[in-house]
């Protein structure tokens, strides 16, 4: 870019007023009519980014979606049977952009971009600042079946159900930058910093390549005095209403968001530490060697066999067969996992299995496992989660593998087996409650589920439950009729 800028300012130099005054006609000339006005504009001052709407327009866009005059639509309707024939019983919902509020977004959010290469932290800062909090109204498609249960949309949920795309990182790489440029009160700047930082749109950010403070900066200070507030004011009110219910409303979104501080305190703690000299490891090199080749297969236009592929899995069964993985520095083997868990098992690349297995073999004790869970956890992928309360139970820590298989129902039988039996001698009505549930929700095979509430009823002499239970078990396709009979027969 800069050999780039000299270049042209060289090249200017050399035209005569009149040289300069034609090209830039030529160019106007050769212009789409759509696109007339904001060249002009741009060239009057009134617009420094010809591509992004004008500031007066993001503010009105902005007190719109605040008084519920932009929306967003939600329609939902019941699905017996899919398009492939196959029964679905279960609900599917649409979210529908109707004044294209989200193309408007991306526009701005690239702009935003464009201001900070030309240097005008403080519009860009202004603006994403407002971009970044908007919550719009939701209201209900004249199609719809049922309301949405949620109120309100931010540009999270927006994100996560697929009508506004939007490269996390380097949104808040630019709102920090812009922050910490244009901002002068350093307790200001920390608490906008550290208010980005912890909202959910964030929280799956790779922090080393989105942060820009150094040491040195004086703001690092505020950061690190306002996280450890907010550790403190979260964690005082996560125990005030876990002592009311320990299983409250909530609770999961609260135990999330006082791990994601934490992380972000042990982060910023190391900033401007000098570090300590490596520890030899083996580990570490052979892992260079794979990185390597994951980055010349990035580099070719489609993936089919090139011979990189076939190298890495060769120096994966060779490392697995050389073990010593006890003797390796823990800060090697967190590394490797979160570059693992965070590009998919690079299964993309073909190598999927491999990384799979390294992953798996590279912790040698329970308390490296219970980490490697918890980067799993923080992976941000559902069958990663999955895996990882699997890995919890393992370890005998079942209270986390509850609580994340309880907030991550779906039509897998797996987690409500695991939570019947865990809730069972716990907690029984929760158990029946979640036995209900899969028998509403799964699709494969209910017939566990089934058993244990008619042995639930034949416990309480409840003959017509049990009668009721019995019929539908026998209707179902998704039951083994054979199994239940035999138990009860």
């Amino acid at each position: 870019m800069d050999s780039f800028i000299e270049k042209t300012k060289k090249q200017l130099k050399l035209m005569t007023e009149k040289e300069k005054d034609e090209w830039i006609i030529s160019q106007a000339r050769i212009l789409p009519v759509w696109k007339q006005e904001d060249f002009y504009k741009s060239i009057c001052g009134t617009k420094k980014v010809i591509d992004m709407p004008e500031r007066s327009e993001i503010s009105e866009f902005c007190q719109k979606v605040s008084s519920g005059d932009i929306t967003v639509e939600y329609e939902t309707h019941y699905v017996e049977f899919d398009d492939y024939g196959h029964f679905h019983d279960d609900w599917e919902h649409d979210y529908y952009d109707p004044d294209h509020a989200m193309t408007f977004i991306s526009s701005v959010i690239r702009g935003c971009h464009d201001l900070i290469v030309l240097e005008d932290y403080k519009q860009a800062f202004e603006i994403l600042d407002e971009i970044i909090g908007l919550e719009f109204t939701i209201v209900d498609h004249p199609d719809t079946d049922d309301s949405c249960p949620e109120e309100f949309m931010d540009l999270d949920m927006a994100v996560h159900e697929g009508i506004l795309s939007l490269n996390r990182d380097d949104l808040l790489r630019d709102y920090i930058e812009s922050c910490r440029r244009s901002v002068k009160d350093a307790g200001y700047a920390a608490e906008k910093i550290v208010n980005a930082l912890e909202m959910e749109l964030f929280e799956d950010c790779k922090t080393y390549s989105c942060i820009t403070i150094t040491g040195k900066d004086p703001l690092l200070t505020e950061i690190k005095n306002k996280l450890k507030d907010d550790l403190d004011r979260y964690e005082k009110e996560f125990a005030d209403k876990s002592k009311k219910d320990k299983y409250y409303w909530g609770e999961y979104r609260d135990r999330e968001r006082i791990k994601h501080i934490s992380s972000l305190i042990e982060y910023f703690g190391k900033i401007g530490k000098k570090q300590k000299k490596p520890k030899e490891s083996f580990l570490r090199g052979t892992w260079s060697q794979i990185s390597d080749l994951i980055s010349e297969l990035m580099d070719e236009p489609y993936i089919d066999d090139q011979y990189q592929i076939e190298e890495i899995w060769n120096i994966v069964e060779a490392l697995l067969k050389r073990g010593g993985f006890d003797k390796e520095p823990w800060e090697v083997k967190k590394s490797i996992l979160e570059e693992i868990y965070d590009n998919d098992f690079y299964d993309y690349y073909g190598v999927y299995d491999p990384m799979k297995d390294l992953a798996n073999a590279i912790c040698t004790s329970r308390e490296e496992n219970l980490e490697r869970a918890e980067i799993m956890m923080r992976a941000g992928r559902g069958y990663l989660g999955a895996n990882a309360a699997k890995l919890y139970r393992e370890l005998g820590e079942e209270d986390k593998c509850a609580e994340f298989f309880e907030n991550h129902l779906g039509k897998e039988e797996e987690p409500y087996e695991i939570l019947v039996d865990y809730y069972k001698d716990r907690d029984y009505e929760k158990a029946v409650e979640i036995a209900t549930l899969a028998i509403q929700k799964c699709q494969k095979d209910q017939t566990p589920f089934f058993i244990f509430l008619l042995q639930d009823a034949k416990d309480r002499g409840d003959e017509t439950a049990f009668k009721k239970l019995m019929q539908s078990a026998h209707r179902r396709r998704a039951v083994k009729s054979s199994e239940v009979d035999e138990k009860f027969s």
